[in-house]
């Protein structure tokens, strides 16, 4: 079931977004994110595949933790395929 999804066109060169993607973490912005983890990553054919762990840390107070039954640090799967010959980048994310 799918309960949201986002999509965005960013008004830039591709080579600019792509190095952005990879770049994202850590961000002095967003310090909810403390770690980024590779799980796989291959070349298939010139197109790079990655799976990431993205491990979060919101904040939540202890009794709004133990309230919606959260653990302090939340995880995000993030799968990515890119295709620097077709200039193609696909990134879902599951939390």
């Amino acid at each position: 079931m799918r309960i949201w999804t986002s999509e965005h066109i960013f008004n830039h060169n591709w080579e600019t977004v792509t190095v952005g993607q990879w770049q994202k973490y850590p961000n002095p912005i967003n310090q909810a994110v403390v770690g980024t983890d590779v799980v796989d990553r291959k070349v298939v054919d010139g197109v790079l595949h990655s799976h990431r762990i993205i491990s979060s840390d919101w904040g939540l107070a202890e009794w709004a933790q133990k309230l919606i039954g959260a653990n302090k640090v939340c995880y995000a799967s993030e799968v990515s395929m890119v295709d620097p010959k077709n200039r193609l980048m696909e990134m879902h994310s599951k939390n």
